[in-house]
């Protein structure tokens, strides 16, 4: 990562105390140990049920308030034959929520169908023209996932067409909560339920959960909850929720479920991604999985994410993988087309954009993709980026921020320039006029300028612990191991190491994109790999470099029998002064 910051925080007295005794109690090593309680586990008991991630820990779905409301008149539709409609959000989060209720109250022989708004058309959340039409299809009981916490109107336009409404999501609510029969969210203020940052998914499943309690499993076609964990777990990692409490027990049991699933959706879309007969990670779903179910939502029609996970057929679901992966392709180009035009946009000094702030616009831009190129802008600039589709008189906008700039806030001062903005402080969608897009830009680059310091420019690598290589053994690595899945709140852990030998670099992987290293540390040796990182091979050789220092993970490698620690280097460095 060029000229990246390493930071490498002081490990505070405090911490050092609650490693020493998980350490001790639980007879883990206490580097280990010591990351354990810099992530708030405060002791060996603690320690101990974040290790285990037992699915007996999972709180009662009745703590969430309206539960109980929300499962009898489940059950009360169900009885009489009442038209239910489930309504969710076109992302992977909203998909998965549909398919649990979707399958759980079909085998109740429930009358039901899901309704997936368009992205480009119909925008997220419950809209109007939806709600009129599930009245015209005799719809009495609309539930929503992964959104309607905020559809105060639509709820009440429902009620007046009658149609009940119960709202399971997991997004922040206004300050009035739409009068629905059930409002299912653990974000409510009078909630009581001890885990805040519940995906969709996790919401949905837990009305899943309470409803198959509430029935009694007396029908062998009904599932327990549990046989739902790995749509759990890929909506709740895709959707980038903290991987901590519950959500990281239904990622952790969930992704061992994925890893053997039966589900004939996830199965042929396991194999179209090259992964049967590995272990499914978070990662791996993440950047592999995920982003095929994404696309359809993205640039096509979400419908075929659920036709995938719902079917019984091996022979349709490889058919729906395919396309899928086909559609991924097409969204990939269009990203990478709207992702060089942008670059070609950006107005530099000496490789430096001119604005602290970019924004940037154009009418071939596809609404759908430019969040993801905004991402990417970000990474290359490390500049909070908002990228604006426009059509006809107005703009559709999506922005990423970086540390440091609270884009929410920025919007909010600058709002006279927008019709419509909302979000939080690391991602924001917009909407403007076509003409006030110049007056936008420098409104929140005035802000930016107020803000923004030379130094929160610079990328930030925050390395856990600085290690020698003899430090590192394959007790550390299988303890880190135990950590996983990772992802946010519990981040992979990173270490630093200075003046380490290069003893044997090389490219591998297509066009020697990857480096190879072995690396050698006082007599200690241990294999490395870069991703993506290949092209410092010449520059090793050209300038005879033969030490570096180094940020990396650490992983287990199993290669032709043997079972190793590996390091996975993240960034690296010439070392100075070495001899």
């Amino acid at each position: 990562m060029a000229n990246s910051v390493w930071i490498l925080p002081e490990i505070s007295d405090e911490i050092k105390a609650k490693g020493k005794n998980i350490s001790c109690t639980l007879g883990i090593p206490l580097i280990v140990a010591e990351l354990m309680a810099e992530r708030g586990i405060s002791n060996a008991c603690e320690a101990e049920e974040f290790l285990n991630a037992d699915l007996m820990d999972v709180k009662s779905p009745y703590l969430l308030t309206d539960m109980d409301k929300a499962v009898q008149r489940l059950i009360e539709a169900v009885k009489k034959g009442e038209k239910i409609r489930i309504y969710g959000d076109y992302d992977v989060d909203g998909v998965t929520s549909i398919c649990i209720l979707m399958d759980v109250l079909g085998k109740l022989g429930a009358k039901t169908d899901y309704y997936i708004p368009d992205r480009v058309s119909e925008g997220y959340g419950v809209n109007p023209d939806a709600v009129f039409s599930a009245a015209e299809d005799g719809i009495s009981l609309m539930i929503t996932v992964d959104c309607g916490i905020t559809a105060s109107s639509e709820v009440e336009l429902a009620r007046t067409l009658g149609i009940d409404v119960i709202i399971t999501d997991h997004h922040v609510p206004d300050k009035v909560i739409p009068a629905a029969i059930a409002v299912i969210n653990p974000k409510r203020d009078d909630v009581n339920y001890p885990f805040y940052d519940l995906a969709g998914v996790g919401v949905a499943y837990k009305l899943a959960s309470a409803l198959l309690a509430a029935i009694g499993n007396t029908q062998c076609s009904l599932n327990s909850p549990e046989d739902y964990l790995d749509f759990v777990a890929l909506g709740t990692i895709a959707d980038v929720c903290p991987l901590t409490k519950e959500n990281r027990i239904f990622a952790k049991r969930g992704l061992e479920r994925l890893s053997r699933t039966d589900n004939p959706g996830l199965k042929a879309l396991i194999e179209i991604c090259g992964l049967t007969d590995r272990a499914i990670t978070a990662g791996l779903v993440g950047f592999v999985i995920a982003p095929r179910l994404n696309a359809a939502g993205r640039i096509h029609d979400a419908s075929l994410c659920t036709e995938l996970l719902l079917t019984d057929s091996s022979e349709k679901a490889m058919s729906i993988a395919k396309l899928l992966d086909d559609i991924n392709c097409k969204r990939q180009e269009m990203e990478m087309e709207i992702f060089e035009e942008a670059l070609s946009m950006v107005k530099t000094v000496n490789g430096r954009p001119v604005d602290d702030i970019l924004v940037l616009a154009n009418k071939r831009w596809h609404p759908g993709i430019i969040g993801i190129v905004a991402s990417r802008l970000v990474k290359e600039f490390n500049r909070p980026s908002i990228m604006v589709s426009l059509a006809g008189d107005e703009g559709r906008g999506s922005g990423r921020s970086i540390p440091g700039f609270n884009l929410y806030k920025a919007l909010s001062e600058c709002s006279e320039s927008l019709l419509h903005f909302g979000g939080h402080k690391n991602a924001a969608g917009i909407i403007l006029s076509h003409n006030k897009i110049d007056e936008f830009r420098q409104s929140i680059n005035e802000i930016g300028r107020r803000v923004l310091k030379k130094d929160d420019f610079l990328p930030k690598i925050i390395c856990h612990r600085e290690l020698t290589l003899n430090e590192i053994n394959l007790e550390i690595a299988e303890s880190i191991a135990m950590m996983a899945p990772f992802g946010v709140q519990n981040p992979t852990p990173l270490f630093l190491s200075t003046g380490v030998k290069l003893e044997e670099y090389r490219g591998i992987g297509m066009g020697g994109r990857h480096l190879k290293l072995k690396l050698s540390q006082s007599g200690t040796v241990h294999d490395g790999i870069g991703f993506n990182l290949g092209h410092m091979v010449s520059t090793f050789y050209s300038h005879r470099i033969n030490a570096v220092d180094l940020v990396y993970s650490i992983e287990i490698n199993e290669w032709d029998g043997r079972i190793q620690p590996q390091l996975n280097i993240k960034d690296l460095r010439v070392t100075e002064n070495y001899t």
